[in-house]
Order: structure tokens, then sequence, then C-alpha cells
């Protein structure tokens, strides 16, 4: 399998002064106007029969201190049965009775176990990296009775020329840690949003079962 990935995905937050964190937030992604934001960059999308996939949707934690509060976007579709936070897991496990099926829900192999005691389901992960060329934001939707990313998609939400900017005018405070910050970029989180649920609707009835070639060599499999 390729490469893979933790449940515990804490974010640090960025500390800078008020004024620059002011000045930020009024500015977009690529530091003009929303329209300025790329589009998503697509790395893996599956084309999987997702159909059996629909009894219920689990969002993972948003570490953002602005969450995006992808629950809420994912039951707008009116795609799922049931969209709950993996939080809820627990409750969800007790109120289906499933308790002596069903392993550790904190780790993957405890998600897999309930995929196969309920129904199978998808993960939906909406994450902030540190890239090569700046902030990016990911969304990442995992089967998870097979434990496979089938769609990861990013977009640029700062550039690495303005969080140089940031550096300088922070005297380096702001890159000690990590770049992504509070302020939640809502415009790159519809764009990013909108690729998936584009791609999420094209596999609803889809017969298929093959992945695309990821770009980058981004990675398919979970860990």
């Amino acid at each position: 399998m390729a490469a893979r990935f933790g449940l515990g995905m804490g974010v640090k937050r960025l500390c800078i002064p008020v004024w620059v964190a002011l000045w930020l937030a009024g500015c977009s992604s690529m530091g003009g106007a929303t329209a300025s934001i790329p589009a998503p960059d697509v790395q893996v999308a599956s084309k999987v029969p997702l159909a059996q996939y629909t009894s219920l949707a689990v969002v993972m934690p948003e570490y953002l201190e602005t969450r995006p509060d992808m629950a809420s976007r994912l039951r707008k579709l009116r795609v799922f049965g049931q969209v709950i936070r993996s939080e809820d897991l627990s409750g969800f496990v007790v109120s289906h009775q499933l308790q002596g099926q069903v392993g550790d829900l904190n780790k993957w192999s405890g998600y897999r176990s309930l995929a196969r005691a309920y129904k199978p389901f998808l993960v939906f992960r909406f994450e902030c990296v540190d890239a090569r060329d700046g902030v990016r934001y990911r969304m990442i939707v995992t089967r998870a009775d097979k434990l496979d990313n089938i769609f990861v998609g990013d977009v640029l939400v700062m550039s690495k020329a303005r969080l140089e900017m940031i550096g300088l005018l922070t005297l380096g405070a702001g890159l000690r840690e990590s770049n992504c910050f509070g302020a939640t970029d809502h415009g790159a989180v519809d764009v990013l949003f909108a690729s998936m649920s584009h791609w999420l609707h094209e596999n609803l009835s889809s017969p298929m079962d093959s992945v695309r070639p990821p770009d980058r060599g981004a990675a398919a499999a979970v860990p």
C-alpha cells in the first residue's frame, strides 16, 4: 500500500501580531480577490460505484479555528442517509448494538470493523497542509471497508511568497511551527468542496471500480 495517514492530526496555530492577522484576513488565497483562487489539484479520483456507500458518512475533526463544517455541507447534498462526526461514532455503535463487533474507533481498524458490522461508509477529512508552494487545503475521502483513499484534492490558499512576507513582518516568528493558522479562507473551501461534490455525483451510479493514476505521486491508500 502507498503512504498512510493517522487519526490524530492536530494543527498548531500560527502566532502573529493582531494587526498582521487582520490584514491577512482581508486578503484571499493568492493575495488578490477570491476569483484568483486556482482550480483544485485533484491527485486521486477513483471511479467507484458509490451507491452502496450512501447510508453513512463520517466527518473527521476539523482543526482550523474557523471550521468549514463539512458535516453541514455534506448534509445539504442529500446524498447520505446519515452524516455524523467521528466523535459521535461511539454513540452510533451503541445505538445499533454493535459493541461486540466493532474495534477501537481511535484506529482505522475500528472503522473497518464498523463498516463490516454495519454497512460500507465513507470517511471525509479536511486538512490544512504546508506544501512546497505554500499553504494548501486538502480534502480526502476514504472507504472505511477497504481503507483506501478514493478522492484526494487540494487547493493553494497562500503562496510561498506571501508566507515569506509574513516571516519578514513577524521577524520569523510566524514560521516557527506551522503556517496553517486560524483564519479560514472559505472561498478556497467552497472551490475544493465543489470539486469533491462533482466527483461524488459522477460516481453515484458508476459501474466501474478503478483508480485514475494519481498526479505528483499522491497516495491512493490509507496508512
